[in-house]
């Protein structure tokens, strides 16, 4: 337990699959269920999961290729990694994505 908001998320998406949920149903639950402004990340044992609330209000940027998948709030934090000119996006309003490891 501590004073940070984001775990009630943690704790929230570990009910949801301890019940049988899959992670990114989970994820898309949280999106309706949850209230407030909100992008965050999840890892488990074998997956790589990302959300973006409604608003889209807090930052996150991806980038996506057969080899690599790579999330931060800033662009720069991303292409300081890798050597060559990259594509970025921004996840949109509600959107979820998961990622099998």
């Amino acid at each position: 337990m501590s004073s940070c908001d984001s775990e009630l998320i943690a704790v929230y998406l570990a009910n949801k699959i301890r019940d049988g949920k899959e992670l990114e149903d989970s994820m898309k639950s949280s999106l309706v269920d949850l209230d407030g402004v909100f992008t965050y990340l999840v890892a488990t044992e074998d997956k790589l999961g990302m959300a973006k609330d409604h608003m889209a209000a807090k930052p996150m940027v991806l980038y996506e290729s057969d080899e690599l998948v790579a999330l931060a709030s800033e662009e720069v934090a991303i292409r300081s990694l890798l050597p060559h000119e990259i594509d970025t996006y921004d996840p949109y309003e509600g959107e979820v994505k998961v990622w099998q490891a």
